[in-house]
């Protein structure tokens, strides 16, 4: 497979592992205002309950983070970039995985009482 494709490949993985940190961040503190859930992460839940840090850890620190990989991928070579690549949709797949649980636990808290 060529360098470019690759390389627009990565950028669309970043593009939705980010557009799904940002859901994971809305459906967590949507949840946890429920009082039904608690947060299980302790790194998160220091932050997680105030909506100006919530957003810059993850909403503003992943958009800078994702920018630079985008901006640095210029540099990889192949071997670089496939093991990139593969990092990303591990990455994607468990963001999903994630994201799965929080539709779960909505459809549990909406209609399970």
């Amino acid at each position: 497979m060529g360098l470019i494709l690759y390389r627009k490949r990565l950028i669309c993985k970043l593009l939705i592992i980010y557009a799904l940190n940002i859901a994971d961040w809305l459906c967590t503190w949507i949840l946890l205002h429920t009082g039904a859930f608690a947060e299980m992460n302790p790194l998160v839940g220091s932050f997680i309950g105030s909506p100006t840090a919530g957003f810059f850890v993850k909403g503003i620190l992943p958009a800078v983070l994702l920018t630079l990989v985008c901006l640095m991928n210029q540099l990889l070579g192949e071997k670089e970039l496939m093991q990139v690549d593969r990092f990303a949709s591990f990455t994607t797949m468990l963001y999903t995985a994630l994201c799965t649980v929080h539709i779960i636990n909505f459809l549990l808290l909406h209609f399970a009482g």
